[in-house]
């Protein structure tokens, strides 16, 4: 079987390739598809590969925007592009998102959303409560909506470093830290944070690290966090080793997202064995709860203090997160999705490829 990525994000998200090697264990070739071609880009990018599925993961990079004033025809052609695209071969898609992030307001915004899902002969949400909202939000029949954990994103980072040493190496204070990590970007509800650092002084220093999306967006960050005590800001990328430091380093990690369907970067802190605090509004992201190592909050005003205290009084812990790893392992969402690989085919459950059969004795 072979199954084609698109698009080829391995640069900045490791998910497709840590699926991949697991899926190559069981058999199952996976090959990317990279670049970009103008008019029609996913069709003429795939008419020249052989392939028995294609696998969409995030379906904007078919519609980016380049400011040159046809983003309006690159969004208004996408859904007849995937319709083209897949005339031949079938469409898995893994919802990733539910939508595309910071793309509200955009020409064909909710027909580009809803095209992956309703074209899809199969779609993998990552939660249960995903699934359903898919079924009922995006109106795909149940039977083709399969739940399929997200993946262990610790495997490149390797494992955590005694907290001590992970501060001294990052040069970072004594005394309660709570980290917001990945991208800086609009839709990660980071301006709400710094209002309310501001506003409250919580007992517990905030550092915002990572390369923000923009240079204006760096900018609009650094006004806002301007003369605040408590709150640093690392505005740069992290290679793997430093974002396991800083995972390290961290007494509790912050998401704030208004609105999200899946969240790798929370997956990622579950598995490190770091306490997460979130908002309960947050309700597709399945983090295995309830459970110490995960705090909810209301709203800022409400409750937030009190998911911070419970977030510090949990002692963070690598080794407790074993079970959390073991269960999104990618041996088992590989062998998942290769049952849904299977599914839209219509062949058999995949089976791993057998080593070559010893030469029987004589009897």
């Amino acid at each position: 079987m072979k199954v084609l990525f698109a698009p080829d994000w391995r640069a900045g998200v490791p998910y497709q390739t840590l699926l991949a090697a697991a899926l190559a264990e069981l058999g199952v070739k996976v090959e990317f598809l990279a670049g970009y071609k103008r008019a029609l880009a996913l069709t003429r990018l795939v008419r020249a590969r052989e392939f028995d599925v294609l696998h969409l993961h995030w379906p904007d990079a078919y519609y980016p925007r380049m400011h040159d004033g046809f983003d309006w025809w690159r969004q208004a052609r996408f859904a007849t592009d995937l319709a083209l695209a897949t005339r031949h071969h079938p469409l898995v898609f893994t919802a990733h998102n539910f939508a595309p992030h910071n793309r509200s307001g955009e020409f064909c915004e909710e027909r580009n959303a809803r095209a992956p899902f309703v074209q899809a002969r199969a779609v993998i949400a990552h939660s249960a409560a995903a699934r359903d909202q898919i079924v009922q939000q995006r109106g795909v029949p149940a039977e083709r909506v399969h739940v399929i954990p997200h993946g262990d994103l610790s495997l490149p980072l390797g494992t955590a470093v005694p907290r001590p040493e992970a501060r001294r190496r990052l040069d970072l204070p004594e005394g309660p830290l709570c980290l917001m990590f990945g991208t800086v970007e609009p839709y990660k509800g980071i301006e709400e944070v710094l209002a309310h650092w501001r506003a409250a002084r919580p007992g517990a220093a905030l550092f915002v690290v990572g390369k923000p999306c923009t240079p204006e967006y760096a900018t609009q960050i650094s006004e806002l966090a301007q003369g605040l005590q408590n709150v640093s800001l690392r505005l740069d990328w992290m290679p793997d080793e430093q974002l396991g430091l800083w995972l390290s380093a961290a007494d509790a990690v912050l998401f704030n997202y208004p609105q999200i369907f899946t969240s790798g970067a929370a997956s990622l802190a579950r598995s490190w064995g770091v306490p997460i605090i979130l908002p309960k509004r947050l309700a597709t992201l399945d983090l295995a709860e309830p459970s110490p190592f995960v705090q909810r909050f209301e709203s800022f005003a409400a409750d937030f203090a009190a998911a911070l205290a419970g977030a510090l009084a949990t002692t963070p812990s690598f080794a407790a997160a074993a079970d959390w790893r073991a269960a999104t392992a990618w041996s088992r969402i590989a062998r998942a999705t290769a049952e849904v690989y299977a599914r839209v085919l219509g062949a058999a459950s995949v089976q791993p490829p057998q080593p070559p059969c010893a030469a029987s004795p004589v009897s």
